[in-house]
């Protein structure tokens, strides 16, 4: 049976960070990407929906994006915890269980998300990308959906100053990677709202 996706975001934290609880609906595997903060609300939703959390991935990792990972393995059983190990020295006390590289995949039942290294924002950077939309998330068609966590925002980028950061590997991160995927495909930003690609490669102003 095709799998279906389906997504929810939370803004979470001090920071506003966006965390995607992400699913298949066929088989209800899920995955939390960036919990910023631990929110009650987000378990409710995945015991009402009686989804099987299987990981937490970090896109990096800054703090704003894994706050709320200890409780949230606390409250989910087995669950396991996902980042690049170029990242490990940010990660403080959390230990992954899982590191992903690029090209590798990450499956929720029939779900395929495929990983890509964005390094710039930290060395550790990580996108994921799928083919597919969840219908129920937006209103219109896209070919495809990709989590971008601090690479890149809508008509911005993540920074660079922040001691793990280079703008030279940012720019080709963006350049090379996300904007080879279709011009419609959704973006799914780690702080603000979502774009598409083809948006981004005509007017974000700091890739040119």
């Amino acid at each position: 049976m095709e799998g279906k996706m389906r997504i929810k975001a939370f803004v979470v934290g001090a920071l506003g960070t966006n965390c995607y609880l992400v699913w298949d609906e066929v088989s209800k595997e899920a995955m939390l990407l960036d919990p910023g903060y631990y929110e009650i609300v987000i378990d409710k939703e995945i015991e009402e929906r009686g989804l099987l959390l299987k990981y937490i991935v970090l896109t990096h990792g800054h703090f704003d994006h894994n706050l709320g990972v200890t409780d949230f393995m606390k409250s989910n059983k087995d669950v396991k915890l996902a980042a690049n190990k170029a990242d490990l020295s940010l990660l403080e006390a959390l230990i992954p269980s899982v590191f992903y590289f690029d090209e590798d995949v990450i499956k929720l039942g029939e779900l395929s998300f495929r990983i890509m290294e964005t390094p710039g924002h930290t060395k550790g950077g990580l996108c994921l990308y799928i083919p597919e939309t969840d219908p129920t998330f937006v209103d219109q068609q896209f070919s495809g959906t990709v989590f971008t966590g601090d690479t890149l925002f809508n008509l911005s980028v993540g920074r660079t100053d922040l001691g793990a950061g280079n703008f030279g590997e940012l720019k080709d991160s963006i350049k090379e990677k996300l904007f080879s995927l279709p011009d419609d495909t959704l973006v799914l930003p780690g702080h603000m709202g979502a774009t598409t690609i083809g948006i981004e490669k005509e007017h974000n102003p700091y890739i040119k």
